[in-house]
């Protein structure tokens, strides 16, 4: 067989085996038949919907139920602009997953009269769950894709299950649509990218739309991006029109809708911001940089080394990386990476509200996976590596566990007392998230529940007659 076979053959083997990554880690998440319900994505689930029944970008008709009084701070995940109510979250990812919801809003507009509103509830959910489900697959795919090209088939494949099976990405990525799944394929799409850019001058361009897709589908990844742009800037002069084309398009479409409906660079993430009491974007990072790093780092209800201990593993890697002068950008990659933990460790509220650990550094997870490459040779090699490495695998998967089947049983978040009013709370070992969410058992799981009476309604609307 030829050379050139050989890689096709090679290329087709690699592109079945993240396809059967991705499905095998969808049926995983898909696995607790239920959403990990957060305020912060009611308009993100229902916005599709609007698009597609309502041909709009407002979600007037769907968000009634979940609003509380006028002024309250909880109605954050909305704004009023132009007399409606919009997202307040960037809304590239509802964007995206559209597209999905195409067949369920087919079924809604032939069914006679106006949607319950449990029944809007339960379908948005569960629209909700296999959205998030799929982007975090999809983004265990494409990391494998690019972690092939610079180590062995088993390898790229153990550590992409590490990433998709061991780390946040299960239990929080997947579980809904927070700003997460989107950014994780985000970065994965750029490492990809970035490891192809030597032999092929459209890597450029996968690069650029991986970046814009991540500063678009949340503001702080700016952070990270811009060394990557440096980068570009220092060695790939002759290939900037194409990398930087679609952080222009996609820019420019951002910056507009922002402007139009909210008259602000930032859009609603501003109104967001002083809902929650904030005065600006920039006020929410006011905190103690020393204290947030502390807790992503030590604190047993929120550091990245109790919920996913392998990412130790990840900062040796990163170090070897930064010695390393055959990859020239994995230096402006670890830059990134530890300008986005600083400015995350500066929000006043680093610890993420009523959620499942480290929750911020979920959209970092491909990058710490990714520095896993430089060292697998050597964890292989020595035996005592090796074991301790399977450790904190398991570890972190018993974690993912927790988190995917149990919270928030045992309320940590909220009892005796709120972590948004008492964050201290993160240092108190006695009692901490895993701990409490572990011993109070598994959660339920509210989409089979609800769908009795989901399927009530569908069997009602089978003996009514159509609209004429």
């Amino acid at each position: 067989m030829s050379q050139t076979a050989s890689r096709a053959a090679a290329k087709v083997q690699g592109r079945g085996a993240a396809l059967c990554l991705c499905a095998g880690l969808f049926l995983l998440y898909c696995s607790n038949l239920r959403t990990i319900y957060t305020g912060d994505t009611v308009a993100t689930r229902f916005l599709p919907f609007s698009l597609l029944l309502d041909h709009t970008l407002n979600v007037d008709r769907w968000v009634g139920p979940y609003l509380f009084p006028p002024g309250s701070p909880n109605n954050y995940f909305v704004t009023c602009a132009h007399g409606h109510w919009m997202s307040s979250y960037p809304i590239l990812t509802p964007l995206v997953v559209t597209p999905l919801y195409v067949i369920p809003s087919l079924y809604l507009a032939r069914r006679p009269g106006p949607i319950p509103a449990r029944t809007a509830q339960t379908i948005s959910q569960g629209m909700e769950k296999l959205s998030a489900a799929l982007l975090a697959a999809l983004s265990a795919g494409i990391l494998f894709l690019a972690l092939r090209k610079i180590a062995a088939p088993g390898a790229a494949l153990a550590i992409a299950v590490v990433y998709g099976a061991a780390s946040s990405t299960w239990s929080i990525a997947s579980q809904a649509l927070w700003t997460h799944p989107l950014a994780e394929v985000s970065f994965a799409l750029l490492l990809w990218a970035l490891v192809g850019l030597p032999g092929k001058p459209r890597a450029a361009f996968w690069a650029g739309l991986g970046l814009a897709m991540a500063v678009a589908d949340k503001p702080p990844n700016a952070v990270f991006a811009l060394p990557v742009v440096i980068y570009f800037f220092l060695y790939h002069r002759d290939k900037l029109a194409m990398f930087l084309a679609p952080p222009a398009v996609l820019g420019a479409l951002v910056l507009s809708y922002n402007l139009h409906y909210f008259g602000g660079v930032f859009g609603a993430y501003s109104a967001a911001f002083r809902t929650m009491g904030y005065s600006s974007v920039a006020n929410g990072f006011r905190g103690s940089l020393w204290r947030g790093m502390a807790g992503f780092l030590a604190s047993p209800s929120r550091s990245i080394f109790v919920f996913m201990p392998w990412t130790v593993f990840s900062i040796w890697g990163a170090v070897r990386l930064w010695r390393d002068t055959r990859i020239p950008w994995g230096r402006y990659l670890i830059a990134g990476a530890i300008g986005l933990f600083l400015v995350y460790s500066k929000l006043e509220r680093w610890w993420g509200g009523w959620t499942f650990g480290p929750r911020y550094l979920t959209d970092l997870l491909p990058v710490l996976a990714f520095f896993l490459a430089p060292i697998w040779p050597e964890i292989r090699r020595r035996r005592w590596l090796r074991g301790a490495f399977v450790v904190a695998v398991a570890a972190a998967i018993w974690v993912q566990v927790v988190g995917a089947y149990y919270f928030p049983s045992g309320d940590w978040n909220t009892t005796p007392v709120s972590v948004d009013e008492h964050p201290e709370r993160v240092w108190d070992w006695p009692d901490t998230e895993l701990a409490r969410t572990w011993h109070a058992g598994p959660a339920p799981s509210h989409l089979t529940e609800r769908w009795r009476g989901l399927e009530h309604w569908l069997e009602r609307g089978k003996a009514s007659p159509g609209p004429g």
